[in-house]
């Protein structure tokens, strides 16, 4: 996996692609050489010693040499503007010869004046005298030097068919380059005749990856004299510099047949070298699909998601590498994909880690609550890159537009960067065991991405091949520490959803035998079956939601031929709640209080201090018709269909000591007396409609079980109790 860094990487690649869109200016020496050097003149080259000329007519002999043979000797290498350096009868005489090494020395440049004479005596006879500065150029024509590289070769008579490749190593076409040497397509001529490359888009190669391609060179079998030019553009100095032309390049002069089957070879180690990223980006589409049957399986856990989109938005970043270095993908497309992928992953992994850490309820009453709130509204700028750099070249707007986007984004990545880490960091300070997972992968890809980046320049900065000593090999396959931190950190992935899948299935057997045990407790509480209570007839409905609620009521006719009717509902859900109506069952069946105003005052005494709050209301009915009545802060009742006006009163376990008053009614024969749980009128639909206190109006004369079953299929979101007491006529009583 790409995260970090890579963003950073890859929006530098976005400048150079820009760059490489046109050929570069000539470039001045290292300016730190010119202010060291008196009078503007850069100090002479001290790197790579100047090699001894030949003394023969550098003519590479290919005629004893078999096929393919490696040019890697007798190139000779002059810096002009002369357009005619490219024709075989060029006088080249006065040209260094140079065989190719890692790097070169530099040569003379023909469009320059030559240095003034120095005052006699001011510069040692032994030391060469410095070149003038490359800025102090007056020579005709000099708005755009070259650098040729020449050779004489003498062919074998009747030779066939010949063909020139020009090879790149491996690792080179596997990652976008920012700016080596090779990043320059060079023009070949054969005998003064301009050969075209072989392969994908070779019309306009500059536009794409450099690759290995090859040239179909047009000599009669009769000829045996070859003149080969190769033309770059000529950069003096920095990662582009001419004299590490060679460091990244082999010729090899033969038969097409043969050298076509030298080209399929280095084709075949191109594959093997991207690999592994091609089996990461299949296992991060597996992982990433597999994230997201979890979230639709566990829809409470959005970690799950975000990590699932961020796994599947880096996948096509590899076959994105591998259009782009094989050069079936221009530069700029290359750039604008892979670089807008990777800032879309960056943005999901940010909300992945808000998720796992659970950082909005963590951050709630801090200031630093305010930096997610600031990532999210400042992350759409991350959208505008890739887009604005496929049309970058079209207008100056887009230009701007391109170049804002990419300074606002390299900000936001900054910012990303320094939250990842120190959230991790936190977390796994706090023992926890995921944020220590994640953290170790984020810290490896950090050298991870840096190497390639460091091993591909590293040949132009110091002028010789480098090989990383983090890259091993298991067999034809190179597996860079890049691979390797990208395995770790989809075995951590696996690994962070195995135990957190282990424990979210022991919290969910948890809370099932929890709610088994709290539906126990409440069908015990909760009468089953039907009371005989003389003079009076009681209709009740409980429908439980899907979580077990605090609904609980208790009815128990007396000896005079009154009835106590107690309902209320405990604040909480699951076991809790079922304990609590445990406690204020048990307290009911053990007191002798008849008073509703008393049941309530013991009842709140037992609560007090308990955590939660519990409404209540107790109705005593006497066999003559009195009612007697006392709320703490349950709904009112209904008698027949008008509402009876209660005092609230503050629900039981607020305040230790607080009395309720009574209220006094007469039910006369017939007359029905309306209870009910706050389920009833809290149903509420998908559209957030509540059923409210108009419909339970409306429905107060139908049966209990009518008005429990209208409110449930509405929409019930709590457990629905409704209990109706209606008056018998005497004679009906007797």
């Amino acid at each position: 996996m790409r995260r970090g860094l890579v963003i950073v990487a890859l929006a530098m690649v976005c400048g150079t692609v820009l760059g490489l869109a046109q050929p570069p200016q000539p470039r001045p020496r290292n300016p730190i050489a010119r202010l060291l050097t008196p009078h503007g003149h850069a100090a002479p080259p001290t790197a790579v010693p100047e090699p001894a000329e030949s003394t023969s007519d550098a003519i590479f002999d290919a005629t004893a040499m078999g096929s393919p043979a490696v040019l890697d000797k007798g190139w000779r290498v002059g810096i002009t503007s002369n357009q005619d350096a490219a024709q075989p009868d060029f006088d080249d005489s006065t040209w260094k010869v140079r065989d190719a090494k890692d790097a070169i020395a530099d040569v003379p440049d023909e469009d320059r004046p030559a240095a003034p004479p120095p005052p006699p005596g001011s510069v040692d006879p032994k030391q060469e005298p410095p070149d003038p500065d490359y800025n102090d150029r007056r020579g005709p024509g000099h708005k755009r030097p070259w650098v040729w590289f020449r050779m004489h070769i003498k062919l074998a008579p009747n030779h066939g068919p010949l063909a020139l490749l020009v090879e790149l190593p491996v690792s080179h076409s596997t990652n976008v380059n920012i700016g080596g040497a090779e990043s320059l397509t060079p023009d070949i001529y054969a005998n003064g005749k301009l050969i075209q490359a072989q392969g994908a888009h070779n019309d306009h190669p500059e536009r794409y990856q450099s690759i290995s391609r090859m040239y179909v060179l047009d000599v009669p079998s009769s000829q045996t004299n070859l003149v080969l030019v190769v033309r770059s553009i000529y950069v003096p100095v920095g990662w582009k510099t001419y004299t590490a032309f060679f460091a990244n390049r082999t010729f090899h002069l033969g038969a097409l047949a043969d050298l076509n089957e030298q080209l399929e070879l280095w084709t075949n180690h191109s594959l093997f070298e991207r690999l592994p990223r091609l089996v990461i980006s299949i296992l991060l589409v597996v992982l990433g699909l597999f994230l997201l049957a979890l979230y639709f399986t566990q829809k409470g856990h959005t970690e799950y998601l975000w990590l699932g989109l961020h796994e599947l938005a880096q996948a096509p970043i590899a076959f994105f590498e591998l259009a782009g270095s094989s050069a079936r993908l221009d530069l700029i497309r290359y750039g604008s994909y892979t670089l807008q992928m990777v800032l879309i992953s960056a943005y999901l992994y940010f909300e992945f880690l808000i998720s796992l850490l659970d950082l909005r309820r963590r951050w709630e009453n801090k200031r630093k609550r305010v930096i997610i709130p600031i990532m999210r509204y400042t992350a759409p700028v991350l959208a505008v890159v890739g887009p604005s750099l496929l049309v970058v070249d079209r207008s100056t707007v887009f230009v701007i537009i391109f170049v804002v986007s990419v300074i606002a984004s390299i900000a936001w990545i900054i910012g990303w960067l320094l939250f990842s880490f120190i959230t991790l960091i936190a977390a796994t300070a706090r023992r926890n065991f995921e944020a220590g997972l994640l953290l170790l992968p984020l810290v490896l890809e950090f050298v991870g991405v840096l190497e390639p980046v460091f091993s591909s320049n590293m040949a132009d900065w110091t002028g010789r091949n480098y090989q990383s000593p983090l890259t091993m090999m298991a067999g034809p396959i190179p597996i860079h520490f890049a691979t390797v931190a990208d395995f770790i950190g989809l075995l951590s992935i696996v690994v962070i959803i195995f135990f957190r899948f282990l424990r979210i299935q022991r919290d969910r057997e948890r809370a099932s035998s929890e709610l088994a045990a709290a539906r126990n407790v409440q069908e015990l509480l909760i009468p089953q079956e039907k009371l005989d209570t003389p003079g009076f007839e009681i209709d009740s409905v409980y429908n439980p939601a899907a979580e077990v609620g605090g609904d609980f009521y208790h009815v128990e006719p007396t000896a005079e031929g009154g009835l106590l009717v107690v309902i209320g509902d405990v604040a909480g859900k699951g076991l809790k709640a079922a304990m609590n109506v445990s406690m204020v069952m048990g307290a009911l069946r053990r007191s002798a209080e008849r008073s509703p105003s008393k049941i309530l005052e013991s009842l709140n005494r037992v609560l007090a201090g308990s955590d939660g709050i519990t409404t209540c209301q107790a109705v005593w009915f006497a066999a003559n018709g009195e009612v007697v009545m006392a709320n703490a802060g349950h709904l009112p009742p209904y008698l027949n269909t008008q509402e009876v006006n209660l005092p609230g009163g503050l629900p039981l376990g607020v305040l230790p000591e607080v009395s309720y008053p009574e209220v006094r009614l007469y039910l006369h024969p017939g007359d029905r007396l309306l209870l009910m749980s706050d389920g009833v009128v809290e149903a509420r639909q998908s559209s957030g409609e509540l059923f409210g206190f108009d419909r339970v109006h409306n429905l107060s004369n139908q049966s209990a079980f009518y008005i429990a079953d209208a409110a449930k299929s509405f929409g019930q979101e709590d457990d629905i109790t409704v209990l109706a007491v209606r008056r018998m006529a005497a004679a009906v009583a007797a």
